[in-house]
């Protein structure tokens, strides 16, 4: 799985392997779920997963059964 990584001062976030060579090398040896670039400085940090949110339009009837609101 490829690891997403999250610019901790900004909104850029980038896979692994779209990071620049320096902060690559760093994140591939990163322990922690951050890792600060010793030759540029940046700090990244692993995004958090996300789980999409239930639909506003419909509601669950039951277990796995969606019903429509209207």
């Amino acid at each position: 799985m490829r690891r997403l990584w999250m610019a901790a001062l900004s909104e850029e976030a980038l896979y692994e392997a779209d990071l620049p060579g320096c902060c690559r090398r760093s994140a591939k040896s990163a322990v922690d779920d951050s890792f600060e670039c010793p030759a540029c400085g940046a700090v990244w940090q692993v995004s958090l997963p996300v789980e999409p949110e239930e639909c506003a339009f419909t509601e669950r009837a039951s277990k796995g059964e969606r019903k429509g609101a209207a």
